[in-house]
Parts: structure tokens; C-alpha cells; sequence
């Protein structure tokens, strides 16, 4: 939006960096969609590196499946990774290129005024003791009257709340735990390499500048252990899912409790919803974070023109035709990514087997390995256009 003549106020709660464990590897189709926005090489000069592929192997180093997407017929034939924080803070320094562009962060806006248009007004408290943008004073009580509000305020939406979205979630039973540690081998590739075995599984995913992310589905009771653990303890139960991690010294990062969030619509007068607000889903296929900038590109193809701007019926018929016409596709992605959910929730040997078992016949057929590897860059699901697929 910072070339097209909006004047754009954006309210940050915190101030703090972004959790560096979240997502950090947009896939292929948003790196086209980076590029098209005039945003790719903000993100090279910040340190963003090439993930060529994936690959799916045994304990014993079997291949299962091996999504390569150096060879596919695409603009960008890789993953872009950057650490979380990172990734925010490139968006936000290409967001002040907009000279009407206001960030307000930290801020607290709990005060809204609510009528049939949607949001009339946000009124803000500024703190007392923290830098204020250029033309405000610490301490000062803002009000913003939007002609428009996009709603990208996470799976504890505020604006969710005060607008009464309806609202469906799903708790998973066990979280995920994140280790970070240092490289242990040289792999030119960048791949994502994720381990199965009947013990569970474990993904070890290249982190910008030199590491790994160690990530793994854990039972609820188990969480006390990984608090706990030493250097030994982890390793010992990583290799116990991967002996080929036997060199990894992994520090804890965090755990994190997975839920399902779908509403029931995205649109309520002047306002939408987008990414976590509406859609948040289980990382089993690291989709939520590329999901949420693959919709806002479809929006941001159908805002009004700033004239249009002041007219509330062209605004809520444009959102309107951004929710019927990109929400079905979501609701598809969402259910499918429940499923793989489901599977990864489970722990079970069993359920582990199978799903190995389905990777390997994927595997096996050059067509449904195709379609495969399109729909891990982004170019063959619900979301995807048909000339993509």
C-alpha cells in the first residue's frame, strides 16, 4: 500500500520483537508475491537466505519423500527464510516508505466506538514513557476514524471481539516444542529434513545466519521433562526420534499450544479480518503465516481507489467480494490442514506409519509428486488459481 496514495494508521500493542521461533520460511508463491509488491530485495538485504527443497526420511535414513523445488517451472524455485522478528521488522521499514504512513507502537486501543458501518472510531492511549510518532506527544489520547480496518490483531483478535465475529476453535491436544542450536553439517541445499519413526517425529529446519530449529509435536505430560532437561536429556530424546541428530546441542526456545480458529465471516462493515484473526491453524504444513500474506495480496487487489475511500458502500461491497471470493478456498485449506493435524497430534506409532506409508506412494508417482511439490511452493491448492496448478 505504500505507493498507492492511502494514508495508513497502523496500532501496535507492543513494542517488543516478535517470538524468533514462529514462522521464518515463506513459501515460494509469496516470494513472487514479494517481488511483485517491490519487497524481495528488502528482504535479501536483511539476511534472508534459500530453502531448495524438503525431504522426508526414516531413522534409519530411508527416503520417504523428497519435495525438491530447485527443478519446478516457477519464478522463484525456493523457500526465502529470515528469522520472525526480522521478517517484521523488514515490513515495517518498507511500510514507513508510505509518507502517510503512522505507526503507533506501543499503544493501547481498547476504546472503540461500534455502529452499523462497522468501526467509527479508535481511541488510543499513548504511553507516558515511550517515544511518540512525529507530531504526537507521550501521554496523548488519540482518536483515529477509519474509512477502512484490517484486523490483524492474532488469535486473541480484539477488533474480533468488539465487532462479535462468530467463531469456531479447536484445541489440539499436545503442543509443539522449538530448540534452537548451531549447524552441524554443511547442506548447500537448505533443506528441511523431518524424521519419522515409530518414537515420533522431529523436523530440523535451517534458521538464517547459521542454525537449526529443532521442532517436534510432545505430549502435554511431557512438557515438565523439556523444562528440565539438560543438554544429555535432550539429546537423548531427539536421537531417540533421530539417530542422525546425534551431534545436535539443542537450547530450549519455547513450547507452543496449537489450536484451529475459523470464523464463521471476515467482513463486518468498514472492517476485515485477516491471517490468525480469522484463520489459525495447526503447523503441521507451516502454512498460517504464508496463507495470511497470500490473502492480503487478493485484498489489496480489490481496495477501492483513495476517492473511493469515503464511500461505505463501495468499501464494504469491495470486502465483501475479497471474503466470497477468497474465504471458500480458506475453508478448504483449513479442513485439510486439520486433518494433518489430527495425525501429528496423535503420537501415534500407527498413525505415524501410515502416514509415512502415503508419502512413499506420493513419492513413487512423478504426477502426484508434481502436484505435491506445486502445492508445498503454493501454486496447487484451494487458494491457487487454475493456471497455476
Amino acid at each position: 500500500m505504500r505507493d498507492r496514495g492511502y494514508r495508513v494508521v497502523q496500532v501496535e500493542l507492543s513494542d517488543r520483537p516478535l517470538d524468533t521461533a514462529r514462522g521464518d520460511h515463506f513459501q515460494c508463491v509469496v516470494v513472487e508475491i514479494l517481488e511483485q509488491w517491490g519487497a524481495l530485495q528488502a528482504f535479501w538485504d536483511a539476511g534472508a537466505e534459500k530453502r531448495h527443497g524438503a525431504k522426508y526420511l526414516t531413522d534409519t535414513n530411508d527416503l520417504i519423500l523428497d519435495v525438491d523445488h530447485a527443478s519446478m517451472p516457477v519464478p522463484h524455485p525456493y523457500y526465502l527464510y529470515l528469522h520472525h522478528e526480522l521478517i517484521g521488522q523488514t515490513f515495517l521499514a518498507l511500510a514507513a516508505q508510505n509518507p502517510n504512513y503512522t505507526l503507533f507502537r506501543p499503544a493501547r486501543g481498547r476504546e472503540f466506538d461500534i455502529g452499523p458501518e462497522g468501526i467509527r472510531s479508535l481511541t488510543l492511549k499513548l504511553p507516558d514513557d515511550a517515544p511518540a510518532p512525529d507530531g504526537f506527544l507521550p501521554g496523548q489520547s488519540v482518536v483515529i476514524k477509519p474509512r477502512l480496518v484490517v484486523g490483524a490483531d492474532g488469535r486473541s483478535s480484539r477488533v474480533r471481539d468488539v465487532l462479535n465475529f462468530d467463531v469456531h476453535e479447536h484445541d489440539y491436544e499436545n503442543p509443539l516444542v522449538v530448540l534452537f542450536a548451531p549447524r552441524t553439517e554443511n547442506d548447500p541445499l537448505n533443506l528441511v529434513s523431518t524424521f519419522m519413526s515409530a518414537h515420533g517425529s522431529v523436523s530440523r529446519i535451517p534458521r538464517a545466519f547459521g542454525g537449526w530449529k529443532i521442532g517436534l509435536p510432545i505430549r502435554k505430560a511431557d512438557i515438565a521433562f523439556w523444562k528440565t532437561s539438560t543438554f544429555k536429556m535432550r539429546k537423548s530424546a531427539i536421537v531417540q526420534r533421530a539417530p542422525q541428530l546425534e551431534n545436535i546441542e539443542a537450547e530450549l526456545s519455547g513450547f507452543y499450544p496449537v489450536k484451529l480458529l475459523n470464523t464463521s465471516k471476515w467482513v463486518s462493515g468498514n472492517t476485515v479480518l485477516v491471517g490468525d484473526a480469522c484463520h489459525a491453524m495447526h503447523p503441521a504444513r507451516g502454512q498460517g503465516m504464508n496463507l495470511a500474506i497470500r490473502c492480503i495480496a487478493k485484498l489489496m487487489n480489490l481496495l477501492p481507489d483513495v476517492a473511493e475511500m469515503d464511500d461505505i458502500e463501495i468499501v464494504t461491497r469491495r470486502l465483501r467480494a475479497y471474503e466470497s471470493g477468497v474465504k471458500p478456498a480458506i475453508d478448504k485449506v483449513l479442513a485439510e490442514n486439520h486433518v494433518r493435524g489430527e495425525e501429528m497430534d496423535s503420537l501415534d506409532a500407527s498413525v505415524i506409519a501410515r502416514s509415512a506409508a502415503a508419502l512413499r506412494v506420493i513419492n513413487a508417482d512423478s504426477e502426484l509428486l508434481r502436484r505435491y511439490r506445486l502445492k508445498s511452493a503454493g501454486y496447487a491448492d484451494p487458494l491457487s488459481s487454475p493456471s497455476q496448478v
